[in-house]
């Protein structure tokens, strides 16, 4: 019985050590190949553009995961946000959300850094409803508007990115204005409606009931019993917009306090107001915001943007946050080459060696030490001996 139970432990001890010694030629597929980070983004792009995107996830994410030095990395990056873009729906435009700000926090000097952030806040801008309703998305638009607008303001998108932010506070002005005209007309609550028109004139000059929005500011604080600043809104009202709805109410009560009417300071017609079909798309959610469906890299229909593609493979430097710097492979053929300095173009061939494939002259030798012909075959066959015979086998 001992016998027995020896030779199966003898047994299963061979087995293991079997194992692990054949352990190391098991081969990984997702090895890191020369050259095989290309592929797979541009077979992941082929597949982006037939629509094909949860594969063309799959295999940009095998880019990311399996070459950490690539200068692909970041364009797959952008790619996989891009594709949650095109696909659309609020948990696809959530997911390329958090897939723009993991670029732009990894690579925050790519050159299409300002393209990423402007992409974020339209990604929250196609989750916008009605003035009338939630208005939580909008909000979080114009923070990411105005952080981009701080950011990139040497940049080509900050035309447009100032006009988002103004369509985006159009509808946050109104969704303040709906409420103040509620507490105002229908409620007597004075107090309420003043602090959200204050909110309007601080922050929305541009909207386009800025007006209205003085002239309710004043009357909220004539019934509150403040007619001295109530005076300075009507007075705004008056001498900024002359040819107002509003700015002959204003007058009246300007009389009523018995404050001098100021002379108008220009004569720019009356703000424009949406039509009444104007309005009526407003309640449904039509905000009539210009959003464009393509990503930063990717087209609506799933083209690769050669220019864009183009443009980061040309600054790798830039593209994986290093500026001045390169990475450095492995090359047991020759020296590995150091890093070019910052600003410096990265040379082939280092400067104090000679070409490849070519032997540095030798001094010239001795008459003492000179060989005959002779003696230099006999070194040379030596020299074979060693390296593993006449045949070099296992050189």
């Amino acid at each position: 019985m001992k016998a027995k139970i020896l030779v199966v432990l003898l047994v299963t001890t061979l087995s293991l050590l079997l194992a692990a010694c054949g352990k190391d030629k098991v081969k990984n597929e997702n090895a890191a190949i020369p050259g095989r980070d290309k592929e797979l983004y541009e077979q992941a792009s082929v597949k982006a553009e037939k629509g094909r995107y949860d594969e063309s996830r799959l295999l940009y994410n095998v880019v990311i995961t399996t070459y950490a030095d690539s200068e692909y990395l970041p364009l797959a990056k952008l790619a996989i946000a891009d594709s949650f873009y095109l696909e659309g729906g609020t948990s696809n435009l959530e997911q390329a959300i958090g897939g723009y700000k993991d670029f732009a926090q990894y690579f925050p000097t790519h050159p299409k850094i300002c393209e990423v952030k402007h992409k974020i806040a339209q990604s929250y801008m196609r989750q916008m409803g009605a003035y009338n309703r939630d208005v939580t998305n909008a909000r979080k638009a114009e923070q990411q508007l105005k952080s981009a607008s701080q950011t990139c303001q040497n940049s080509a998108m900050m035309t447009l990115i100032k006009n988002d932010l103004n369509d985006v506070q159009q509808v946050l002005g109104l969704h303040e204005i709906d409420i103040s005209r509620f507490y105002i007309y229908n409620r007597q609550a004075y107090k309420a409606g003043e602090s959200r028109l204050r909110d309007i004139i601080n922050n929305y000059p541009l909207f386009s009931y800025y007006d209205e929005s003085l002239y309710l500011l004043g009357v909220s604080l004539v019934e509150q019993e403040q007619p001295e600043e109530a005076t300075e809104y009507f007075t705004r009202l008056v001498r900024d917009y002359p040819n107002s709805e509003f700015s002959k109410k204003g007058k009246d009560y300007l009389e009523k306090l018995g404050k001098p009417i100021p002379e108008p300071s220009n004569n720019n017609p009356a703000p424009e107001r949406p039509n009444f079909m104007g309005k009526f798309g407003l309640i449904l959610g039509r905000n009539g915001l210009d959003i464009t469906r393509d990503g930063v890299l990717l087209s609506k229909k799933g083209d690769e943007k050669d220019d864009v593609k183009e443009e980061s493979l040309k600054k790798p430097a830039d593209a994986s946050n290093a500026t001045g710097t390169r990475s450095i492979r492995a090359n047991t053929r020759g020296v590995v080459e150091p890093p070019a300095a910052a600003g410096q173009p990265a040379s082939t061939v280092p400067a104090a060696s000679a070409p490849a494939n070519v032997q540095p002259a030798k001094p010239d030798a001795k008459p003492e030490e000179a060989k005959s012909g002779d003696a230099k075959k006999d070194d040379k066959k030596k020299k074979d001996k060693k390296k593993g015979g006449m045949f070099g086998i296992f050189r």
